[in-house]
């Protein structure tokens, strides 16, 4: 059985940091429409990682205002809990548990579930337009559409239906889960980087960070699935049998050598950065050592 490496010392802080922020942003539970406001709160507020938006904090603190990407780090938050309520509906991935409760739909049914995740996600949206200049909103705002849009989640979505229960190329499994996990993952860093005006040797690092540990993560997902357990993963496992996955076309010890070369790779474009990019360093660290 496979054990997890500790969250970094800082992840506590951070979360509970966001946990506060989140709670300030969604409606409560008692606000009209009642039922969708639960829903969005149930998915949101459960016990989670909030890797995306400590991802957006650690972004902007590398270029040194890491309080400027508060909002967007929420935002990325919101945005991610909308996906997951979308990706476990019946129609999708059909998964009855997410973060170790019962998935959205199971608890409030499937169509306050789709009307919880569509609030979500234009939260997100509305979080990012107050909270930020129009310049720096609009460029966030495209930012994350694309992510969401059919050049992100949603193409990486619809390619990993289409490939259910058939045989793929290892390229193409790679484009999908650079879409579907990935894209998101490179929005939270760029994102934090932009609101805190990063200059381009700083940014061209993020992008290149971002994008290795997004890919590596998935990874992990993907060995955890075979062997965590749901206390771990908070979702149930070996559901990915009709799939193909990155263990299924290298193997465990394959998977999981691709991970930490992933991640080192990632840790190599922040070089220049020195003891700045420790925290950085140590998120790729926990990344590489989920399943191990």
């Amino acid at each position: 059985m496979a054990a997890q490496r500790a969250f970094p010392s800082y992840f506590e802080r951070y979360q509970t940091h966001l946990a506060s922020l989140l709670e300030a942003i969604v409606p409560a539970d008692d606000v009209h429409p009642e039922t969708v406001h639960r829903a969005m709160r149930y998915t949101l507020m459960a016990p989670s990682k909030r890797v995306r938006g400590i991802l957006s904090l650690l972004s902007a603190e590398l270029a040194g205002q890491e309080p400027r990407a508060e909002q967007l780090a929420a935002a990325i938050e919101l945005v991610h809990a909308a996906s997951l309520i979308l990706d476990d509906l019946p129609s999708m991935d059909d998964a009855p548990v997410r973060r170790g409760r019962p998935a959205c739909h199971v608890a409030f049914g499937e169509a306050t579930a789709i009307l919880a995740s569509f609030g979500l996600l234009s939260l997100g949206f509305a979080t990012i337009a107050r909270a930020y200049p129009s310049p720096l909103a609009s460029r966030l705002t495209m930012l994350l559409a694309d992510a969401v849009g059919t050049s992100g989640l949603i193409g990486g979505q619809a390619d990993d239906l289409l490939a259910t229960q058939r045989a793929i190329t290892f390229e193409r499994l790679e484009r999908i889960h650079r879409l579907k996990t990935g894209a998101l993952f490179s929005a939270a860093a760029v994102g934090g980087a932009l609101t805190a005006g990063a200059d381009d040797t700083t940014m061209s690092a993020i992008v290149a960070y971002a994008k290795n540990l997004g890919l590596a993560f998935q990874i992990i997902d993907d060995l955890l699935d075979v062997e965590g357990t749901p206390e771990q993963t908070g979702k149930l496992t070996r559901q990915d049998v009709k799939k193909t996955t990155f263990v299924s076309f290298s193997g465990v010890d394959g998977a999981r050598q691709l991970a930490r070369e992933l991640c080192e790779t990632a840790d190599g474009a922040l070089q220049p950065f020195g003891r700045r990019a420790d925290r950085l360093r140590e998120l790729s660290a926990f990344v590489a050592d989920r399943c191990r």
